[in-house]
């Protein structure tokens, strides 16, 4: 098989030895160090462990109506945790718990788009930007992601596969 140019380039270097296969083995890791620190891939299944939004942060404290109407809805919300799963070909689904229905849980299928460390959710038809997301931590295990235009609201995630 031939690989052209890069082929070429690796045989002469190679066969100069000492000095120059040194150097072209440390620019080799190196560049595969940056590319996988670069950040971590979104595709897999996330499950939602902590979830803020911006009612929890008025500088009013809580009428007595309000915490219970809070404490009734957590109570309806049940133990169906919410997961979101990231595909390989920019598409996704979110299973979330819906109090009206009999189901444990309801699917509901996206498209997103990765931009350095913004998330963008896309509308399945036009493909036009609904949703953006600041990605404040991505690694192999965590990822919380800020929500661009309510910056109060916030979502911590953990990989479950």
């Amino acid at each position: 098989m031939n690989f052209g140019f890069p082929s070429l380039l690796f045989n002469y270097l190679c066969k100069k030895g000492g000095f120059m296969r040194e150097s072209l083995l440390v620019i080799i890791i190196a560049t595969l160090l940056a590319i996988q620190g670069h950040g971590q891939s979104l595709i897999g299944k996330w499950q939602v462990v902590k979830e803020s939004h911006c009612l929890g942060d008025e500088s009013e404290p809580a009428s007595e109506t309000e915490e219970e109407l809070t404490e009734k809805m957590a109570s309806l919300s049940g133990v169906t945790p919410k997961i979101l799963q990231f595909n390989a070909d920019n598409s996704g689904e979110q299973n979330w718990k819906s109090v009206e229905k009999k189901k444990s849980g309801v699917k509901e299928k996206f498209l997103y788009k990765v931009d350095d460390d913004t998330l963008y959710l896309l509308d399945k038809k036009s493909r036009l930007i609904t949703d953006t997301y600041l990605i404040q931590l991505r690694s192999q295990h965590s990822l919380i992601l800020i929500n661009k235009s309510r910056t109060c609201e916030r979502m911590e995630l953990v990989r479950t596969n």
